[in-house]
């Protein structure tokens, strides 16, 4: 049995009828006690994680346009005091789950001339409760600088994971060094992650171009190809992109979101029908939804419209997706299985420290739903485990950060490691600060803020002291760096800065730190000689490579991509 599957007692019951072990004695006694329908609470058991449907105000339109409880049996009526208790407790009052297995508030209806300005499309304010958001860093029509591709690490993706690169190899698909890929390919963005050894950079035509390895035909069907060893186009009509272990989520210009890849989980989006596709297929959405931006951790995917509010789907394993769940049950007395999301789902419910709560000790403090809605402004997913930057806002107060998932290692930065299974904003942060962007990598969480300055939690080796709770990187600070862009990896970070340096330390077994001499690692943050003032416009960390977007690449090795596609194709 699993380490979850034990926190649950096991209990030795006749005619078990509901998951969890639930008898028909469970089922009757909870009736009773919620004054509620027997075949409404078992449907809602049978449910099996997925949550409840229907809002406790019997006005839920989509599941029944007379909200009649006899024919909604999922609708919880409003009298159901004993049920909204529990719910408190279980740290979701008021909670209803969409169509799509996602969570919103609706203790209250909002007034017609609010609902109007918060569905306006065209306007970059938004009212969030008592708050007006500035979306205007959300929109698609501003354009990027852009410049050339360059890359440090291996191009044989086919090691990543499996085995190490000897530190004297000197095949020309060990990039020792950054090199540049595309120098006449004017690319304005690159993308890869933490869980990805394949990776996409966009051109300033829009054009999407992919390699590293095809795993689950993540960078298309290229005949089943198992790698693609040099940059080729996959993709038109692409502002951006996110990439997991074995899918990859694109952004097109008009705002919607395809993917290609492995759908196990549900990460890219489709429905539960679909597994497997080489071919770019659309994700499954709310209507008329634009979308900004996107991220993806190993076996889920998160998106942002352009309103700011935060959508999720995949696996909801460490409660990555946000909504409240694991989705946890019992398929036999001794295998537990986990419901995932297969659909990009709205998510509304943020959480805080319970300011009710006197425990001085962050293991035990409990947290409480925020009243007011929140929008975002950027979203970074490591592993299992999420962050998400506020939006700036029309009060003084900074921007708050909100992290979600797997604790691992201090990850989540609440000084516990501890799930969180709800957004829960990361109170360390200095009062007042305001962030600019977030990133992520396996078991840590990069802040950056609009002074330069960079905290970090977590760990980049998981043998080291964890940082439970973001720490400024004074190394940076106290020597007057201002950090312009960062980026995390398998077990690594990178950022550069507005004086031309590009700062790196952590684990690099296939040279992707790109430290002269072969240098593999660095337990503090180095600086990369080759890239000395440089000016660098985008950088992303994956496995086995670390990706630039420079604006000037004329002092830099050229990477030789017809000996490569020669020895790897």
């Amino acid at each position: 049995m699993s380490s979850r599957s034990s926190r649950r007692s096991a209990r030795n019951r006749k005619e078990i009828v509901a998951p969890g072990f639930g008898t028909k004695d469970d089922i009757q006694r909870l009736s009773h006690e919620l004054n509620f329908n027997a075949n409404a609470v078992t449907a809602m058991m049978r449910a099996e994680g997925r949550g409840i449907r229907g809002r406790s105000d019997n006005n839920n339109n989509n599941n029944n346009s007379d909200g009649d409880t006899a024919q909604n049996p999922l609708t919880s009526p409003a009298t159901s005091n004993t049920w909204a208790d529990f719910m408190m407790e279980e740290g979701a009052t008021g909670v209803a789950t969409s169509l799509f297995g996602s969570s919103k508030p609706v203790q209250e209806e909002e007034p017609a001339k609010k609902k109007q300005k918060n569905d306006s499309s065209t306007s970059d304010v938004v009212l969030g409760g008592a708050v007006e958001y500035d979306l205007s860093t959300l929109s698609k029509k501003k354009s990027l600088p852009y410049g050339s591709l360059v890359q440090s690490g291996t191009m044989d993706t086919t090691l990543i994971g499996r085995k190490n690169v000897k530190s004297d190899e000197t095949a020309c698909y060990n990039l020792t060094v950054p090199h540049s890929l595309m120098p006449k390919i004017a690319i304005t963005s690159v993308f890869t992650s933490c869980n990805a050894a394949h990776a996409v950079a966009v051109d300033k035509a829009h054009q999407a171009y992919g390699w590293g390895r095809n795993e689950g035909m993540c960078l298309g069907e290229f005949n089943e190809a198992k790698v693609v060893p040099t940059p080729t186009i996959i993709a038109s009509h692409i502002t951006s992109a996110a990439l997991g272990k074995s899918h990859t989520i694109l952004l097109q210009t008009d705002g919607t979101l395809h993917a290609i890849g492995l759908n196990k989980s549900g990460q890219c989006g489709w429905k539960a029908t679909v597994k497997q596709s080489g071919l770019m297929k659309a994700c499954v959405a709310p209507k008329d939804v634009v979308f900004a931006k996107i991220a993806c951790g190993e076996d889920f995917s998160l998106a942002l419209d352009d309103k700011g509010i935060l959508y999720s789907t995949g696996s909801s394993e460490y409660g990555q997706l946000g909504n409240g769940e694991t989705g946890e049950y019992f398929v036999t007395a001794n295998k537990l299985a986990f419901t995932n999301a297969y659909g990009f789902g709205p998510q509304f419910i943020y959480h805080h420290t319970d300011p009710t709560d006197k425990s001085h000790n962050d293991q035990q403090r409990r947290t409480a739903p925020l009243k007011e809605e929140i929008r975002l402004q950027d979203i970074a997913c490591g592993k299992h485990h999420s962050v998400g930057l506020e939006a700036s806002a029309s009060n003084a107060r900074g921007t708050r950060v909100f992290s979600w998932g797997c604790g691992n290692y201090g990850c989540l930065g609440h000084n516990r490691q501890h799930d969180e299974y709800f957004p829960r904003q990361i109170e360390s942060l200095p009062k007042g600060a305001t962030g600019i962007k977030v990133a992520a990598g396996s078991n840590c969480s990069l802040i950056l803020t609009e002074n330069g300055h960079m905290y970090f939690c977590g760990v980049t080796k998981v043998n080291a002291d964890a940082i439970m709770k973001p720490q400024l990187v004074d190394a940076l600070a106290n020597n007057k760096h201002i950090v312009t862009h960062i980026g995390a990896g398998a077990g690594n970070v990178a950022c550069c800065t507005d004086g031309g340096s590009t700062v790196v330390w952590g684990l690099g077994p296939y040279f992707e730190l790109g430290l002269p001499e072969g240098k593999k690692s660095s337990a503090k943050p180095a600086f990369v000689d080759s890239l000395n003032g440089v000016k660098i416009l985008d950088l992303a960390c994956g496995q086995g490579s670390f990706l630039y977007v420079v604006e000037d690449d004329k002092n830099l090795p050229k990477a030789d991509l017809e000996a490569i596609q020669e020895l790897l194709g």
